[in-house]
C-alpha cells in the first residue's frame, strides 16, 4: 500500500509543479509598489474576511438530523439536516429556523453548531460545514463591522496572536501578512512591545509567526532589545535563530548602520556560512535597502559585495547591485564572464543584465565585446529584459542580405488549351539566367506579341500569347534540370503502371492550394492525373506540375491525404495533453478505489 501512497504522491506533485509553472509562464508579471506588513511572511490560508466576501450566504447552522449508514458502495454521499439559528450574511436570502441539507464530515452530536457558506442563491450551494464556537461566531460578526484597511483593523486582530482558538490565531496571522507595511508603522503606539518580547523569546513559537512578531518588535522596538538579538544571531542555534531573515532585518532595525559588522561577518565575507543563512541576511539587507531608509545605502551595498568572491552565491547579488547602481564593480563582473567555465556559467546571465542597467557607454562596449565569447548566453539575458532586438535585426538583415528573396525563385504557370482541355505549365526560375538577358527576352516576347495582335486580329490573341508563353517555357526548362509537364484536367485517370514507390504527400483537384507551397518532400509522379502537392500550383481552373525525371507512377488506389506541419502542431499542443492527463486521472482514480491496489498485490 504505501508503493501505492508514494506513486501518487509523485504524481500530483509533478501536476502541480508543471500547473505552476505553466501558471508562471502565461501570467503577466506586475509590480507592487506596496510592501507587506511582513515582508518575511506568507499568508497560510484564506481569511475569514475574504471567505466572507466570495460567498453570498454564511450562517450559524444547527445540527437536527444525521443520515443513517448506508453500506452500499455505489450509493451517493449522505447529507445531513441542519437548521439556521443565526444569519451572518445574506439575510435577504436565508432566515433563521429554514432548513436544509449538506453533506458532513465526521461524527458529530445532534444540536452542535456550525459555520456554514452558500453560494448561488436561490438554489444555494452549500459549503461543507465547520464545526465551530460562539467566540469563533463572535468573530465573525465583528470583522464584518472593521474598516478594509488602516491601523484600526490590525489593532483588532492583534488581540487574537496565539490565542486558544487556533483558527483565531491564524486568521489573525494571514490579516497581518496581507496588510501593507505602513499600517503596521501607524500602529506602532498599539502595539504591545512585552508581549512580541515573550513570543520571541519562546522556542515554541511557530517560525511563521516569529517572523511576524520581529517585524513588528522592529517597529516598536528600543534599542536595548537588540542585544537579545544579537544573543540569537551568535547563538548558532536553528531554535534561536528560527525566521532568521525576520531576526536580522530586525536588528539592523535597532541597531542601526552600525549592526552590518555583525552580519557582514557572520554571514557574509566568511566563505564557510551556512547558504540559507546567508541567504537569509541577503533578504534582510534587501529590505533595508528598499523598502525603508534605516541603514545608509552605500553601507548595504559595500556588505553584500563580499558574495562575488563567492562563485556559488554571486548571481543572486547582481541584479541587487544594479538596482542599488553600483557600477564601480564592472570591469570585475566583465572578467567574472569571462572567466566562467561550466560550474559558474549562470554567472552570465545576470552579468548580462548589469551591462543592460548601465547607463555608462562602456557598458555596451562590454556587451559586445562579451558576445563575442558566448552568444547564447547574451540572447537569453535579451530574451529574459525584453532589450537587444536592435542586435538581433541587424544579424537578421545581414542573412538576408545574403539569401535570395522567396519571391524571385518562384516558379511562373502558363496556360494554354490542347486538344480541347485546359492545361497549365509551372515553370522553374532561371536563377542562374543574367538579369540583362531575361530582360531583353522578355523585351522581345513583348514586341513579338505586340506584331501578333496587329496581324491577327484580337480572335487570334489568346494563342498568340500561349504559343510565345510555351516558347519562352521550352527555352528556359532547358537550361535548368527539370522536366515541364502539361497535365489535361479531366476527371479521367489513365491506367496506372506497375511501378510504383511509397506514397507521401498528395493531393486531388479539391485540395490544391492557391498557390504552390512546398512542404519538405521530394514524392513525384510520371502519371499528370496523380499529381504530388508540393509540385502544384493552380490559377483559375488550370493545374501545373514539374516533376524529376526519376518519377514514377503511383496507382490511383493510394490514399490521397495532405499532412501538414500545423496538423502535427494542433494534434501535440491538443490531444497529447488530453491524453496524458485523462491517464492520469483514471490511474489516481484507480488508487482512490484500491483498483491499482489490487492490480499489483
Amino acid at each position: 500500500m504505501h508503493r501505492v501512497i508514494t506513486f501518487s504522491a509523485i504524481v500530483i506533485a509533478a501536476l502541480v509543479s508543471s500547473t505552476t509553472a505553466s501558471a508562471a509562464t502565461s501570467a503577466p508579471s506586475s509590480t507592487s509598489t506596496t510592501s507587506m506588513a511582513c515582508p518575511f511572511c506568507s499568508a497560510i490560508a484564506l481569511t475569514f474576511s475574504e471567505q466572507l466576501g466570495s460567498n453570498d450566504i454564511a450562517v450559524v447552522a444547527k445540527l437536527i438530523e444525521i443520515p443513517p449508514d448506508d453500506n452500499d458502495p455505489n450509493a451517493d454521499f449522505p447529507k445531513a439536516k441542519f437548521e439556521i439559528h443565526q444569519v451572518l450574511k445574506g439575510d435577504k436570502f436565508v432566515a433563521t429556523e429554514m432548513k436544509f441539507k449538506t453533506q458532513l464530515v465526521g461524527s458529530y452530536d445532534v444540536g452542535e453548531k456550525f459555520l456554514v457558506m452558500g453560494v448561488d442563491p436561490p438554489t444555494v450551494a452549500w459549503t461543507t460545514p465547520m464545526k465551530a464556537s460562539d467566540r469563533v461566531f463572535k468573530y465573525l460578526e465583528e470583522i464584518q463591522t472593521l474598516p478594509e484597511s488602516g491601523p484600526e483593523r490590525l489593532t483588532f486582530f492583534q488581540d487574537y496572536f496565539e490565542d486558544e482558538e487556533s483558527v483565531l490565531a491564524f486568521d489573525a496571522y494571514d490579516e497581518f501578512a496581507r496588510a501593507p507595511y505602513e499600517d503596521l508603522i501607524a500602529m506602532k503606539d498599539q502595539m504591545e512591545r512585552d508581549k512580541l518580547l515573550g513570543w520571541i523569546k519562546d522556542t515554541e513559537t511557530s517560525v511563521t509567526r516569529r517572523r511576524l512578531y520581529f517585524t513588528m518588535l522592529g517597529v516598536c522596538g528600543k534599542e536595548a532589545d537588540a542585544d537579545l538579538l544579537e544573543e540569537f544571531i551568535t547563538s548558532g542555534s536553528r531554535k534561536k535563530r528560527a525566521g532568521l531573515d525576520a531576526l536580522i532585518a530586525c536588528y539592523l532595525t535597532l541597531k542601526g548602520g552600525d549592526g552590518v559588522d555583525l552580519i557582514e561577518k557572520t554571514f557574509l565575507s566568511d566563505h564557510e556560512a551556512d547558504y540559507v543563512d546567508t541567504l537569509a541576511a541577503v533578504s534582510a539587507l534587501r529590505f533595508h535597502g528598499t523598502e525603508v531608509e534605516i541603514v545608509p545605502k552605500k553601507r548595504i551595498v559595500t556588505a553584500v559585495r563580499h558574495l562575488l568572491d563567492r562563485p556559488k552565491m554571486a548571481d543572486m547579488i547582481i541584479p541587487d547591485l544594479a538596482r542599488w547602481e553600483d557600477w564601480s564593480v564592472m570591469e570585475r563582473l566583465v572578467k567574472m564572464f569571462k572567466e566562467a567555465d561550466e560550474e559558474s556559467n549562470w554567472l552570465r546571465v545576470p552579468v548580462v543584465t548589469y551591462l543592460r542597467a548601465c547607463p555608462k557607454p562602456e557598458a555596451k562596449t562590454y556587451i559586445e565585446e562579451l558576445r563575442k565569447v558566448d552568444p547564447e548566453a547574451v540572447k537569453r539575458a535579451d530574451f529574459f529584459l525584453g532589450v537587444g532586438d536592435d542586435d538581433w535585426d541587424d544579424d537578421d538583415d545581414s542573412d538576408e542580405s545574403e539569401t535570395p528573396m522567396e519571391s524571385d525563385s518562384e516558379p511562373t504557370v502558363e496556360t494554354e488549351k490542347i486538344d480541347g482541355a485546359n492545361t497549365a505549365t509551372l515553370t522553374p526560375p532561371a536563377e542562374d539566367e543574367p538579369k540583362e538577358q531575361s530582360d531583353s527576352k522578355t523585351e522581345e516576347s513583348t514586341n513579338e506579341k505586340a506584331k501578333n495582335q496587329e496581324s491577327n486580329g484580337p480572335g487570334k490573341q489568346e494563342a498568340s500569347e500561349s504559343q510565345t508563353k510555351s516558347e519562352k517555357t521550352s527555352a528556359r526548362s532547358s537550361s535548368e534540370n527539370h522536366v515541364v509537364k502539361r497535365v489535361p484536367m479531366t476527371d479521367e485517370n489513365p491506367p496506372a503502371t506497375d511501378s510504383q514507390i511509397p506514397a507521401q504527400t498528395f493531393a486531388s483537384e479539391n485540395d490544391i492550394s492557391d498557390s504552390a507551397q512546398p512542404i519538405g518532400t521530394e514524392t513525384v509522379a510520371s502519371d499528370p492525373n496523380l499529381v504530388p502537392a508540393e509540385f502544384v500550383s493552380t490559377s483559375g481552373d488550370s493545374m501545373a506540375t514539374t516533376v524529376p525525371q526519376v518519377a514514377q507512377a503511383v496507382p490511383p488506389s493510394t490514399p490521397i491525404a495532405a499532412a501538414t506541419p500545423s496538423a502535427n502542431l494542433t494534434w501535440s499542443i491538443i490531444f497529447i495533453p488530453m491524453a496524458i492527463s485523462l491517464a492520469i486521472f483514471l490511474l489516481l482514480w484507480s488508487v482512490v478505489n484500491g483498483w491499482f491496489e489490487r492490480l499489483i498485490f
